[in-house]
């Protein structure tokens, strides 16, 4: 049993090129006034290092770099009441070792998805202002007030945007386009709750529906079994001429071939964020089409904002 006397153990199975991203010494300072902290030191998950990482611990944080937690890991700790992660999902790393264990469970879940859904709507604007395009053709020399005129710049309002996945991030990110002016966003969500809805001020749509007459799509979804190609060639041909259809859920999502074909026709627009695979295969058209804005999944924590994960986990132990 622990000895209410001394500190709680936490045990850290995070790399240590992971640990210099996530977390600042005083991440760590805060950490260890609190807790007796052992590290993993090796960058390759090596199982009996974990073991004695895991000796007598209470708490457990892991994060990227983080393998399954089986008996084997988990069996040195018979106290353990706390896992964080300081990263988002973590059914990688969860087995039935875990949920045999009445442990307390928190994630940096929706550190990621306010990052994603900030993402989201900064390339909502930036592709509905053309600024891309129009950057391009100052570059090329083109006219000023000619560059401006010869193309189809757009204001977030008066327009219907559509979320598909009412997860964190399509939360957070209705939270978001609620500020705009004239604004009819609808969601196609088929497990969340009615008083979810009513509690965002949005309305339910089916995503057939949602598709066929939103000016942006947002895809948010994750990607499942069950959600494999869930955008497939009828509904993006089903999209309105010049909707703007953003990607930041997960590429295996979409239909990309027929993605492609419906790009090629220069009838839609899309902002990609993830791919399927990821990144795409060299010479795929998502790295030419003009009417393609590509990014390498750039939308969750990256650069300083990885920080954000680190301070979340501290705070919560």
């Amino acid at each position: 049993m622990n000895d209410p006397s001394k500190k709680q153990i936490t045990a850290v199975l995070i790399p240590p090129s992971i640990r210099s991203v996530c977390f600042t010494s005083q991440d760590w300072e805060r950490l260890e006034a609190r807790c007796a902290v052992r590290y993993r030191q090796q960058e390759e998950w090596n199982l009996d290092e974990i073991i004695k990482v895991m000796r007598e611990a209470d708490i457990l944080l892991s994060g990227w770099g983080t393998k399954e937690l089986t008996e084997e890991v988990l069996s040195p700790a018979p106290d353990l009441k706390l896992w964080i992660h300081a990263a988002g999902s973590m059914a990688g790393m969860a087995t039935e070792a875990v949920w045999k264990r009445e442990l307390t469970l928190s994630t940096a879940n929706d550190v990621l998805a306010r990052g994603v859904a900030e993402f989201a709507l900064a390339i909502t604007i930036i592709a509905l202002k053309q600024v891309i395009p129009l950057n391009r053709a100052l570059q090329d020399g083109e006219l000023w007030w000619k560059a401006r005129d010869s193309h189809t710049v757009l204001e977030l309002c008066s327009m219907r945007v559509g979320i598909a996945g009412f997860g964190r991030v399509g939360r957070h990110l209705a939270r978001l386009l609620g500020v705009f002016r004239d604004l009819d966003i609808v969601v196609s969500d088929p497990f969340a709750p009615d008083a979810l809805f009513e509690e965002y001020g949005v309305r339910r749509m089916d995503l057939t529906e949602l598709c066929a007459t939103s000016e942006v799509i947002h895809n948010c979804v994750p990607a499942t079994t069950k959600t494999r190609g869930l955008f497939n060639a009828r509904l993006l041909r089903s999209m309105k001429d010049d909707a703007l259809f953003i990607n930041t859920g997960r590429g295996a999502t979409v239909d990309e071939a027929a993605l492609i074909g419906e790009l090629k026709t220069g009838r839609i627009h899309a902002c990609l964020d993830v791919t399927d695979p990821e990144p795409p295969e060299p010479g795929s058209p998502f790295y030419t089409l003009p009417n393609c804005l590509l990014t390498p999944h750039i939308a969750g924590a990256v650069g300083n904002g990885r920080l954000l994960l680190g301070r979340f986990a501290v705070d919560e132990i």
